[in-house]
């Protein structure tokens, strides 16, 4: 990640509560709300102030959490520490993390995959791949080319001017490294069964002013 694009996380990320809210994306709870998945490992990459870390924490699992942004990861371990949550937060670039073969049942990355350039993206996957045991459980989300910001980037770049582009987008949008093409992140994951897969824009209501956001989300579980 970029260090202007860590700086401006760094700094949503010291605001009071949670910069982004503390909901999760439905599919997220409704899989895991009602499975017993106490004593699980899990991952979760990127994890910015910790949402679905401390949602897994609560239900039982031992978390390892990893992000680039110091803020976020002090925020978190506080949040862990005051509730006695089993998370074990770090600040570290997941191109510098050494993903651990077979090592865990579950791994989160939301809206990870597309702030990673290409080369680091394709090592990531191959990484979560690689991590998760037979039989595990993976959930990624990424934003896509219907979100405004892909449009934004686009008449950024001088292709297809639209006028007042920017009046629909996220304030980190100028974050994006990726936006996946319909039925990518799908592909990235063939061979594993595929419990849920979703592609569509919605209201984004969380964070700055109103804005959309066009998204492809997966549950998948590894063979």
């Amino acid at each position: 990640m970029k260090e202007s694009h860590i700086q401006k996380f760094n700094t949503v990320y010291q605001s009071s509560g949670c910069y982004y809210g503390q909901e999760l994306r439905p599919e997220f709870t409704a899989h895991f709300g009602n499975q017993d998945i106490q004593g699980l490992q899990a991952l979760d990459l990127g994890c910015g102030e910790g949402r679905y870390a401390l949602y897994l924490a609560r239900k039982g699992c031992e978390v390892t959490a990893i992000d680039r942004t110091p803020a976020g990861i002090q925020k978190l371990r506080a949040l862990a520490q005051n509730h006695y949550l089993h998370v074990i937060a770090s600040v570290v670039d997941i191109a510098d993390f050494i993903f651990p073969e077979n090592r865990f049942d579950i791994i989160v990355a939301a809206t990870v995959l597309d702030h990673l350039g290409e080369d680091l993206r394709r090592r990531t996957i191959a990484g979560m791949r690689s991590a998760l045991k037979p039989g595990g459980i993976l959930y990624v989300n990424v934003f896509t080319v219907d979100d405004p910001g892909y449009l934004l980037k686009q008449t950024a770049a001088g292709e297809n001017p639209l006028p007042g582009a920017d009046s629909d987008v996220s304030d980190t949008a100028f974050c994006m490294e990726y936006y996946f093409t319909p039925n990518e992140l799908r592909s990235c994951f063939n061979g594993y069964t595929l419990l849920y897969y979703y592609e569509g824009v919605e209201p984004d209501l969380s964070h700055g002013r109103p804005h959309h956001h066009g998204w492809a989300c997966l549950l998948a579980q590894k063979p």
